[in-house]
């Protein structure tokens, strides 16, 4: 008597963020994760009051400079392609820019430790960029370093989760 017993029959589901691909859920159950960023950009993004959200994951700062690529078939790989067609789509579902948690992880030098062409700072610059035009408040970012990261984002609580090997888990 008096113990209160909750039946679920709601089952967890994952589902990965390839590199240059978003994903976006209204799922409370489902968990969006981009796995092994190094330097691209993965962007989570999550709407509390409609409970829609999503990430990005990009891996180049501007399609303008990309050869016999073309952004139209591959929005998703530029961050000045990328983020506005996924802004939009988050919208198309109901969510506010001002409501908008935003959580960036990547950035790294992975191949490049001298710096000399570091397309990571490159890519959190347009990244930055494309915020400010958007007027988005980057809430929490974790980029720079040598180290991929897997990022990812629990749609029902709106916790993004990023993780570099070796270093743990940090939770925002």
């Amino acid at each position: 008597m008096g113990q209160t017993q909750t039946n679920s029959n709601a089952v967890a589901l994952m589902t990965a963020v390839n590199c240059c691909e978003m994903r976006i859920s209204t799922n409370p159950v489902e968990t969006l994760v981009a796995f092994s960023i190094g330097s691209g950009m993965g962007v989570t993004v999550h709407d509390p009051v409609c409970g829609v959200g999503g990430i990005l994951n990009f891996v180049l700062p501007d399609s303008g400079s990309a050869k016999g690529i073309n952004p139209n078939r591959v929005p998703f790989m530029f961050a000045d392609t990328g983020i506005p067609a996924f802004l939009a789509a988050l919208v198309a579902l109901n969510a506010q820019p001002e409501r908008l948690k935003v959580v960036v992880a990547g950035g790294a030098h992975i191949m490049d430790q001298t710096g000399a062409f570091n397309i990571g700072r490159q890519n959190l610059a347009a990244l930055k960029t494309c915020c400010d035009a958007y007027n988005l408040k980057i809430h929490h970012e974790n980029t720079g370093g040598s180290s991929s990261r897997t990022l990812s984002l629990d749609i029902g609580s709106g916790c993004s989760s990023i993780k570099i090997f070796g270093q743990g888990e940090e939770k925002v």
